[in-house]
């Protein structure tokens, strides 16, 4: 519109020009308020930027979940899940979580219910031999990632001392020296099992 109103041959000067006064004061307008309009998206945008990460812990147990789940088929071929049917108990934990104004306390509430919605959701289709080494698989997944899981204890208790290394003889006459060598190694790694070994002597 504008190139079209410059474009017109007049002998009108370009200040006595009403319609192209008016053009301009149009494209003046709609300049204005696009760059008030580009203002408020940025905002928007970064609101929205800091919401997502404020629901990343979420994300980050329905991604647990998820693949704690996917896992089973390594125990039997016939545990398989598909996305979509995870993605509908993932919406239902949202949903069906308590709400909270305080964020922390509905972000707690949401993996909470997402997490017993998941553990539901795998046992209804799990043989009950399964269930048992699931919850633990889940339960482990879940600590490691919140940082709480000590690898070194999880590691024993999966493989014990598979050390070659020599260890003091054993002087516990009702312990096999298989056992008193798990007990050197977990007194070894120290945290609750510090003292281990004076405490199993006594």
């Amino acid at each position: 519109m504008l190139l079209s109103e410059l474009s017109k041959e007049t002998d009108v000067p370009l200040v006595d020009n009403e319609p192209l006064i008016r053009v301009l004061e149009d494209a003046k307008y709609k300049s204005t308020k696009i760059g008030n309009d580009l203002e408020v998206a940025k905002e928007t945008g970064i609101s929205i930027e800091a919401n997502r990460l404020d629901y990343t812990d979420v994300a980050k147990r329905g991604a647990i979940l998820f693949f704690a789940m996917t896992s089973l088929s390594s125990i039997s071929k016939m545990y398989e899940y598909s996305l979509t049917s995870y993605l509908v108990v993932f919406k239902n934990g949202l949903e069906m979580s308590k709400k909270d104004n305080v964020l922390p306390a509905r972000l707690r509430m949401i993996k909470d219910k997402l997490t017993q919605l998941f553990y539901e959701f795998v046992c209804m289709g799990i043989f009950e031999a399964h269930k048992l080494i699931f919850s633990f698989q889940m339960t482990t997944m879940i600590m490691d990632g919140d940082s709480t899981l000590d690898r070194k204890e999880l590691d024993f208790f999966l493989k014990g001392n598979t050390s070659l290394d020599e260890v003091e003889r054993n002087p516990i006459k009702w312990l096999n020296d298989a056992s008193w060598k798990d007990c050197v190694k977990l007194n070894s790694n120290g945290g609750a099992f510090e003292g281990l070994l004076e405490s199993v002597k006594d």
